[in-house]
């Protein structure tokens, strides 16, 4: 079982921010428009494993690709 369940994949997700438009905007949405987040560039971002939030962690870059650094972990009480 450990073996089956050591190969299985989890979607990992960073969370840049949030925001709400109206259907209107979003159909209408266009290559360079931008929509605004409520969090602050350089802000932690929240890292959810599944559905399930884990991790908080910094933007940053990684051999020219976007990655992330963990900052803490979310510990169920």
């Amino acid at each position: 079982i450990e073996s089956i369940i050591s190969k299985a994949q989890i979607p990992v997700k960073a969370v840049l921010g949030k925001s709400s438009i109206a259907v209107s905007d979003f159909v209408n949405l266009q290559p360079g428009d931008i929509i605004k987040l409520d969090k602050n560039v350089g802000s932690e971002l929240d890292i959810f494993v599944g559905n399930i939030r884990k991790f908080v962690a910094l933007p940053g870059s990684y051999d020219d690709n976007y990655a992330v650094r963990l900052t803490s972990i979310i510990r169920e009480e």
